[in-house]
């Protein structure tokens, strides 16, 4: 191995290294702001994400790019939920409506979490930066309902049904008979006739 290819090796392992830490500060912060809400100590974090403050101040300044690089963590978390319900056998329209409606509504336990009413994302408040991370993720998401093949007005109706579901499924208000009544329906609305 030359001196060059040693230096490249390092520079990945050191990237890798950077963004695990990084990653273990947001999942850390995300777990201590979740149970102790958002006014929590940056030092708290830090044990949580086994790193020294400064190390912590190192990936995220000041509480605020925090709270930002968490909330960016989670609406990231949420797409990959969603598409680790896409079924990649389906080869017709409506595959990441079907996965959204799936993650949504039952099969992933992170979008309960954060989609109960007393969620983390309602806990962290807003800002300008947080405002215009969500406005980002309606795009993407826009996109690919866009993409998806279903008629428009059938792909927003599925979507902001099933995303009421979602909220709804941690009141008293919908029982769980009811939620799978109302997936089973908002599954089938997603086959193009």
């Amino acid at each position: 191995m030359t001196k060059s290819d040693r230096a490249t090796t390092g520079d990945r392992a050191a990237t890798r290294d950077k963004e695990r830490t990084r990653r273990a500060i947001l999942d850390a912060a995300e777990a201590v702001f979740t149970e102790r809400g958002a006014n929590v100590a940056l030092a708290d974090i830090a044990v949580a994400a086994g790193v020294t403050k400064s190390g912590l101040m190192h990936h995220f300044p000041h509480r605020e790019a925090l709270v930002n690089g968490v909330t960016e963590h989670i609406l990231t978390r949420l797409h990959e939920e969603v598409r680790a319900q896409i079924d990649l056998s389906e080869n017709r329209p409506g595959k990441f409506t079907r996965a959204y409606i799936r993650a949504f509504t039952g099969d992933s336990e992170y979008v309960k979490r954060v989609l109960a009413p007393t969620s983390l994302i309602t806990t962290l408040g807003t800002s300008p930066e947080r405002e215009a991370l969500y406005e980002r993720d309606a795009r993407i998401l826009a996109d690919a309902f866009a993409a998806d093949g279903l008629p428009h007005t059938r792909a927003l109706l599925i979507r902001y049904a099933t995303e009421g579901l979602a909220v709804a499924a941690a009141s008293p208000y919908l029982s769980d008979e009811d939620l799978e009544i109302a997936r089973a329906e908002l599954l089938a609305m997603t086959e193009v006739e």
